[in-house]
């Protein structure tokens, strides 16, 4: 191996080590173990309103569930395995809340405009569990959510099949819509379930 050569691996060496740091760092302020974290922060950096479309063609905007605690995940209906283990991960969160349940929307709203309709969505979240909503719309109006959420996604589609890579967080939101945590992939449903409980406990507004 020449000098230069060398030195460009030790460059590139420092440099995913940085990279990893940063991802690191970045994992543990957004899903922190939340049984002996205290009170969740208000993530005020990111989130915000915004207005999709459910099944049968209704518009939903994020206020319409003010007093309800949220949490939202951005996938599509062809994805073949991240986002099927996120919705089993939060069928699981609703069992283990109980009846405290019926204070939560779980929603998904996909990174796949072009291909999943309201209408297909909606089967297919419901496919995991009843409650469930998908929400959809056009591409502006997801470009502008998945913003505002700050949700990586590319198509990356070829002839043999349909394919979005997208980032896979699970978004827990208050009662005030204010994002209060953020989980990575592989997130435990006892964890996310918790930090729920954590939200709906606070005061800021009643469950309607």
């Amino acid at each position: 191996m020449t000098a230069q050569r060398k030195h460009r691996v030790i460059v590139f060496a420092a440099l995913l080590a940085v990279v990893a740091a940063a991802v690191a760092a970045f994992s543990y302020r957004m899903a922190p173990g939340t049984r002996d974290a205290g009170a969740l922060p208000v993530m005020s950096e990111i989130g915000g309103d915004f207005e999709l479309t459910r099944a049968g063609g209704a518009r939903v905007r994020l206020r319409d569930y003010h007093g309800r605690a949220a949490l939202l995940f951005f996938g599509y209906t062809h994805c073949p395995d991240v986002c099927p283990t996120a919705l089993y991960t939060l069928k699981t969160v609703m069992d283990e809340l109980g009846s405290a349940a019926d204070a939560v929307t779980v929603a998904m709203i996909t990174v796949d405009p072009q291909h999943d309709t309201p209408e297909h969505l909606d089967e297919y979240v419901r496919y995991f569990h009843p409650r469930f909503v998908g929400l959809g719309g056009t591409g502006p109006d997801i470009e502008k959510v998945a913003g505002q959420y700050r949700v990586y996604h590319r198509d990356e589609s070829t002839p043999a099949g349909e394919r979005v890579a997208h980032s896979a967080y699970v978004y827990l939101l208050d009662r005030r819509q204010r994002v209060r945590a953020v989980f990575a992939s592989g997130a435990g449903a006892a964890d996310i379930a918790e930090s729920v409980r954590q939200v709906l406990k606070e005061a800021d507004a009643p469950a309607g």
